[in-house]
């Protein structure tokens, strides 16, 4: 009888896993905890971030197949850099209790279709960041950019 399920074996690692092995890392098991398949992880995850950013801004790729690393972008206006994962929490809660206080502001002054923007203005600074969600960058601020740079 032919044998049809895939070879299972032991990490080559020797973190305890016991599965199927992967081809890249080679012999490594899903869900490996070791630093190469953490940092190979880590790294999937934040290009495929940077791809959807890219996407999302309507930044066109410097090549065919698609820029995933942010500063080979061929953006003219702006320069690029894309964060994920938990080093980016703190920014999302305050972003999120912005908004939420934005929100209920809206009521009472009754800008109910207004998409929502952040100045932050940090001591010691003249300058100031701004912040709004990727998709009112999209809906909004870039159609705004590109019809004033059409006519320049």
């Amino acid at each position: 009888m032919t044998d049809l399920l895939k070879d299972k074996r032991d990490c080559v690692c020797g973190c305890g896993l016991f599965g199927t092995p992967r081809k890249r890392p080679e012999g490594h098991i899903r869900g490996c905890e070791c630093p190469r398949c953490r940092g190979k992880r880590n790294r999937q995850k934040g290009l495929a971030k940077q791809r959807e950013a890219r996407k999302a801004l309507g930044v066109a790729p410097s090549h065919k197949f698609g820029d995933a690393n942010e500063e080979n972008w061929s953006d003219a206006i702006f320069q690029n850099e894309v964060k994920s994962g938990a080093q980016i929490k703190p920014a999302v809660t305050a972003w999120l209790r912005i908004e939420a206080q934005v929100q209920s502001n809206q009521t009472a002054v009754g800008s109910l279709r207004k998409p929502c923007r952040a100045v932050l203005m940090p001591d010691g600074w003249s300058d100031g960041l701004v912040m709004v969600r990727l998709s009112t960058w999209r809906d909004v601020v870039r159609p705004a950019l590109d019809s004033y740079y059409e006519g320049v």
